[in-house]
């Protein structure tokens, strides 16, 4: 007898080390949500569709934007300062200032328009050329027309205004304008549309929750028997939460995909007519697609939709049960 006491004091027991054990279980809730994936395959597609198609919207406004404050980079949208030379300023004084002018470091370059070039343009433009015949004198002005360096200027419009104050005094100059106006109207337009994509983003996120939500609770209702018989034998709550937070997570990973799918197969589609645009207008504008951080971006927030609203279903679940035991 004292032998076998010995013996079994030698013996190693086995013993399961806390960390494998939680490991064992988030592995066995793995492979057991991507299999009820499977359990209804066309419900499963159908619910991947709609939020395939509710996470491709706000992506797809948010490359629209994306691509047209590509258009208003900082090249395209330097504002240009006008000055309207006196009358009496000759064309080599106005070429002279304009060298001066071309000298300062916050000038990028200063392009210089006579009279003479400026009437053959307003007769090309009006096609008044026989009334503009009866003019003795050409009336219009000697025009310089600058564009700023704003990495020394600022990039505010008041910035641009302190520097056309300061070519006022000049005694060649009689008036400066500021071309500002079409950059605040555009950047006003995209701040509103930057806010209209973010409410439709809020409500198709909205969208998103609501329907892994419903798709969970029905998962539950179907489940509901395994449930009550797990729960007898002593599961947590944490352990039969567990396979329904991973389908959601699922859900929402696998329908931001198929979204991701959906917007570079629209891309493709627009890629040759915006190409074709583009050279009609003598430009070489291309469409901006995802890159990789935003992919990133796109799958992480459908990944959360689906966790938070496979939470928010079985907990609605659990309370509700508990309620009423």
């Amino acid at each position: 007898m004292a032998k076998q006491q010995a013996a079994q004091k030698r013996r190693p027991t086995a013993r399961t080390h806390p960390l494998d054990a939680w490991l064992n279980q988030q592995k066995h809730a793995i492979q057991f949500s991507l299999q009820r994936l499977w359990f209804s395959p066309m419900s499963t597609w159908m619910t991947l569709a709609a939020i395939a198609i509710a996470l491709s919207l706000p992506t797809s406004l948010h490359l629209l934007l994306k691509n047209l404050q590509s258009l208003t980079d900082s090249k395209r949208e330097v504002p240009t300062v006008t000055l309207f030379l006196k009358s009496n300023i000759s064309e080599q004084q106005a070429k002279d200032r304009a060298e001066l002018l071309s000298d300062l470091p916050q000038v990028v370059n200063v392009e210089v328009i006579t009279r003479d070039e400026a009437m053959a343009d307003f007769r090309q433009i009006t096609g008044f050329a026989e009334t503009l015949e009866t003019l003795d004198d050409n009336p219009l002005p000697h025009v310089l027309i600058i564009t700023p360096k704003l990495s020394l200027l600022g990039v505010t419009d008041q910035d641009i205004q302190k520097f056309a104050q300061k070519l006022e005094v000049y005694q060649e100059v009689d008036s400066v304008q500021i071309d500002v106006e079409w950059i605040q109207r555009l950047r006003a337009i995209l701040r509103i549309a930057n806010r209209i994509i973010l409410v439709v983003s809020i409500l198709l996120g909205m969208t998103v929750l609501l329907v892994v939500g419903n798709t969970i609770r029905l998962d539950i209702e179907n489940r509901k028997e395994e449930i009550t018989v797990t729960r007898l034998i002593g599961a947590t709550n944490a352990y039969i939460r567990r396979p329904f937070l991973y389908n959601g997570i699922w859900l929402g990973l696998f329908g931001g995909v198929i979204s991701l799918v959906i917007v570079n197969v629209a891309l493709l589609f627009l890629l040759e007519p915006v190409s074709q645009l583009s050279t009609l207008y003598g430009g070489r504008f291309t469409l901006q697609g995802l890159d990789g951080l935003m992919t990133l971006e796109i799958l992480l927030a459908s990944s959360l939709l689906g966790l938070l609203g496979a939470w928010l279903a079985v907990g609605r679940y659990l309370w509700k049960s508990e309620a009423i035991e």
